[in-house]
């Protein structure tokens, strides 16, 4: 899959593929906003699209900024965050 990813960001460039993101990103949420309002069958398949787009386009992001490893780490900080404020008392960490 990474080629695939390296591919786009060779033939369409860095700014491109960074624009693309914003775009992506910004559908998502208009999905997500209509699926909360008009919760559909249609809608969901909406949103099961623009998840996937919004994947596909941080999958760039992340080669594009030599960053997977840091990224994980990241993630597994804020999971265990995550898992406090399931645990605990959320208040602790605001």
């Amino acid at each position: 899959m990474d080629n695939i990813y390296k591919q786009a960001i060779d033939k369409f460039g860095v700014v491109a593929q960074m624009g693309m993101v914003q775009e992506e990103c910004a559908e998502l949420i208009v999905a997500i906003s209509k699926d909360i309002r008009y919760a559909s069958i249609e809608t969901a398949n909406c949103l099961h699209e623009e998840i996937a787009d919004v994947e596909i386009m941080l999958e760039q992001l992340k080669i594009i900024f030599d960053c997977h490893d840091i990224i994980d780490a990241v993630k597994e900080k804020k999971l265990d965050r995550l898992k406090g404020l399931i645990e605990n008392d959320w208040g602790k960490y605001n």
